[in-house]
């Protein structure tokens, strides 16, 4: 059943039947994704460690399986890739400014030269109190001009965005 307000009054009508309307492919993916928040909040619910990560994330009403459900169909933002300050050479910084609903995991940062090849890989450091991600290079990279660095940001439930900044 259906519960409508319409001015003063409460009407209650028969829930529609959709069953024998063809879904769209945009519709049957949202349905596989959320399929996978669900099984990840029953793994959440089963993980005392994940469960105490999410616990002081609740606001209100809100259970853990909410939140967790919540991070899960939340991909993780890339707001800014900062290479300003990085020239090709080993302890210049890259800054990545990245968010997500419920924390981010991870940020990998790869450096490849203008010839296509990588130069380096590794973890970003996470500035505190701030969503900026700190990578200090290595390796030189004398034909950094016209490279490119690909960031990749992963959240809790295994969400990945992936961005570059051409050099």
């Amino acid at each position: 059943m259906i519960f409508r307000v319409w001015g003063e009054n409460t009407v209650v009508s028969k829930a529609p039947d959709y069953s024998k309307i063809p879904r769209s492919e945009a519709q049957k993916a949202v349905n596989r994704r959320f399929k996978g928040a669900t099984r990840y909040g029953h793994r959440v619910l089963k993980d005392p460690v994940a469960y105490a990560y999410y616990d002081p994330k609740r606001r209100g009403i809100q259970t853990v399986w909410n939140v967790a459900i919540a991070d899960y169909m939340k991909r993780p933002e890339i707001a800014e890739i900062d290479v300003w300050n990085y020239k090709g050479q080993a302890g210049n910084t890259i800054r990545v400014k990245a968010r997500d609903n419920y924390g981010i995991a991870s940020v990998i940062v790869m450096i490849i030269n203008a010839l296509g090849f990588e130069v380096e890989r590794g973890m970003a450091v996470s500035m505190p109190g701030s969503e900026v991600w700190v990578y200090k290079t290595m390796e030189q990279n004398p034909d950094w001009r016209g490279g490119r660095v690909v960031v990749r940001v992963t959240d809790s439930p295994g969400n990945v965005t992936r961005a570059f900044m051409l050099l």
